[in-house]
């Protein structure tokens, strides 16, 4: 047992984490950073569902170590198991100590299990940002099964629905809301994902409650799934895809204030409430919306890391220009040459939030001319608030472009851009890459023409 000593002690190496220990050993370069992690070999996040059918394994997907090594971060693989805020004291499992000036808490989040009977039984399993567990399921498990079924119809049941079908397995998914990703998107849009998946031959159970996990013949294993008013749905294994709560037992232990969604609250700079010495990120810390400042429950890799480099920027001294403005969810998935994403508020949210709207669409194809190999439509819709023009948020359907046609309504939105900024903004066009109007900046048009509609209505002559 022995006693080390570090300038800046990161408690968690995912995204979050990582981002955390390059950005402050970046900008405070005369200071030890240390990363504490269990996982010596850790995956990224957003590549786990691929891992069981396009990546075709675990190695496949890890995530490497090189870039906070390169920036002069530490990695030590080990566990911490208490904290003491007053005598900056990090207690690891291996026994030994460690001494800290700046703390931050990256330990992620915890999968939600729901109470109901039959979660204990083998073959029952949910998502964990583990090397070994992960291998196990790709290489033990997931081989021995014929019928599948996935709780859950967000981005994780949907993703790995379409991974595991390619794998010849049936594959059935249980939603309990009225449709898929609903959470996350607009009517239209959660059908465009359900019909892509029947279309493979997945099998969607929408409105379905799960009333219990059966047993098989002999006890031990799952073999079936309850649903409520509809019957016993007899599989092999199942996926647990409903949502993760924030880890924050390290943070409970030194007594920081949690938020009333469970994350640590922070302020801007990622700094907790009690200690401007102690910052959390990530899925363990607090979040809220951009717009409304309610609780945002995004806990998405993106924005674990756009934290990790405000609390790293921030850890010694305050740098105005990186501060936590709010959660922009910004989204984006693709299911067999289907794309689907969302940035902002969806037209349903705006409405339920009582702002007054204004929404523009446009269908186009991704390249130009359209006989280009390859084109494929893409569908855009903006909304905008009715009486300022600021853009709230979009959603598209497409190809292979819109991810980053996302990315750019995320940053939009982040720039406070209007309407107006945006239908005269210049952009690139090459045939093969783009199409010949930008569906943003079509979009928008759309919107503001419905709103000119209004604001200068015409009356026939005479």
């Amino acid at each position: 047992m022995g006693e080390v000593s570090t300038d800046t002690l990161i408690v968690g190496g995912g995204p979050a984490g990582m981002m955390t220990g390059i950005t402050a050993a970046q900008f405070w370069p005369h200071k030890k950073v240390l990363v504490v992690r269990p996982e010596s070999d850790a995956v990224i996040p957003c590549g786990i569902p691929y891992i069981f059918g396009t990546l075709g394994g675990t190695d496949e997907d890890l995530a490497g170590r090189a870039p906070l090594l390169a920036a002069g971060g530490q990695l030590r693989i080990d566990s911490v198991e208490r904290l003491d805020r007053e005598d900056r004291r990090a207690w690891l499992k291996s026994g030994d100590t460690v001494r800290w000036e700046r703390l931050v808490l990256a330990t992620g989040a915890e999968n939600f299990i729901p109470p109901i009977p039959g979660t204990d039984l083998e073959g029952v399993f949910s998502i964990k940002k583990d090397y070994d567990y992960l291998d196990a399921l790709f290489t033990t498990l997931i081989p021995r099964v014929k019928r599948f079924a996935i709780i859950g119809g967000g981005f994780i049941g949907v993703e790995f629905a379409d991974e595991i079908r390619k794998r010849g397995i049936e594959v059935h998914i249980v939603e309990m809301l009225p449709h898929l990703v609903q959470a996350a998107f607009d009517l239209d849009a959660c059908v465009a994902v359900e019909q892509q998946l029947v279309k493979h031959g997945v099998h969607v159970h929408t409105a379905a409650k799960v009333d219990a996990l059966l047993p098989d013949e002999a006890g031990k294993r799952v073999g079936g799934v309850r649903i409520g008013g509809q019957g016993d749905l007899p599989v092999d294994a199942v996926l647990i895809a409903i949502g993760v709560r924030p880890s924050v037992s390290l943070a409970q232990q030194m007594g920081l204030t949690l938020s009333r969604s469970g994350g640590v609250w922070v302020d801007a700079f990622q700094r907790s409430r009690e200690d401007p010495a102690i910052f959390a990120v990530g899925d363990c810390a607090h979040k809220q919306d951009f717009f409304t400042r309610k609780a945002n429950h995004a806990m998405i890799a993106s924005q674990a890391a756009a934290e990790g480099r405000i609390a790293g920027m921030n850890l010694y001294a305050l740098r105005q220009p990186r501060y936590n403005a709010g959660s922009v969810s910004i989204y984006a998935s693709q299911i067999d040459g289907l794309a689907f994403g969302v940035a902002g508020l969806t037209q349903r949210a705006a409405e339920q939030e009582g702002f007054p709207i204004l929404v523009g669409e446009s269908r186009l194809p991704d390249h130009h001319p359209a006989t280009m190999p390859g084109t494929t439509e893409i569908y855009c819709r903006v909304i905008f608030a009715a009486d300022s023009l600021q853009l709230l948020g979009g959603q598209v359907l497409g190809g292979p472009s819109t991810g980053e046609l996302v990315n750019t309504i995320g940053l939009a939105i982040q720039m406070h851009a209007s309407a107006t900024d945006l239908a005269s903004i210049q952009f690139g066009s090459q045939p093969r890459l783009t199409p010949s109007v930008h569906p943003l900046v079509a979009a928008t048009g759309d919107a503001l023409r419905r709103h000119f509609e209004g604001v200068y209505a015409t009356r026939p002559p005479g």
